[in-house]
């Protein structure tokens, strides 16, 4: 053997013992040892998604809004091509409400039954 080959050789052990001896072992990760900002994002939960009801209405023959007027509130809701489908109609809308602007992030629509 050469030198060259003996230290390579020397170094391959000391980088493959421990997977001889020990194993492979995998290592879990808490949120603590994450950095923040990834831990704050595991820690937030997940969007509310909930179920309004009311009736779609055109709001100045351009946008389309969902009225509950048994809350005497209305909605802006994000997918208007969904939305004008239902015009006039009675429906129940499945999505995510962003309170800052009331506007609801659909995830769908069907038209209630009366």
């Amino acid at each position: 053997m050469t030198k060259g080959s003996s230290s390579r050789i020397a170094l391959l052990f000391v980088f493959c013992a421990p997977f001889f001896v020990g194993g492979i072992q995998t290592q879990t990760l808490k949120a603590s040892a994450l950095s923040p900002a990834i831990a704050q994002s595991q820690d937030q939960k997940a969007p509310d998604v909930r179920t309004f009801a009311g009736k779609v209405l055109s709001q100045n023959g351009e946008r389309f809004i969902l009225r509950d007027e048994a809350n005497d509130v209305w909605y802006h809701l994000d997918d208007q091509q969904q939305a004008g489908k239902f015009a006039g109609k009675n429906v129940l809308v499945t999505g995510v409400l962003d309170g800052r602007t009331d506007t609801i992030k659909v995830r769908e629509i069907t038209e209630a039954k009366a």
